[in-house]
């Protein structure tokens, strides 16, 4: 029997984790900062400047993941945890560059 298997949900979870894991290895300060949402595959964590989003855009085999936050706008249709987790720092940043300072 040749079939494939359509539910990519734990495919997307070990990708959602490894890409906070990246996060967290980059930027110690992010820990317990991060949400993973329960029921599908996307996580946020905020910036000064806004919240900072990885997720996938549509739950199907071929389904796009996206990174959104202050600054940038990124899809791809079968990304790395490696080139999210880039997308994420750079937004990252982002927020925390153009702060506005206490004074």
């Amino acid at each position: 029997m040749n079939e494939l298997i359509t539910d990519t949900g734990i495919s997307d979870l070990l990708l959602i984790f490894s890409v906070k894991s990246h996060l967290i290895a980059v930027r110690p300060e992010l820990d317990g900062h991060i949400d993973v949402d329960d029921h599908r595959p996307r996580l946020s964590f905020l910036t000064p400047q806004g919240a900072v989003v990885v997720s996938k855009s549509e739950c199907t085999p071929a389904g796009r993941w996206t990174v959104t936050g202050p600054g940038i706008g990124v899809k791809s249709p079968r990304p790395s945890p490696a080139e999210l987790c880039a997308a994420a720092l750079v937004a990252y940043e982002r927020g925390r560059r153009n702060a506005p300072s206490a004074a």
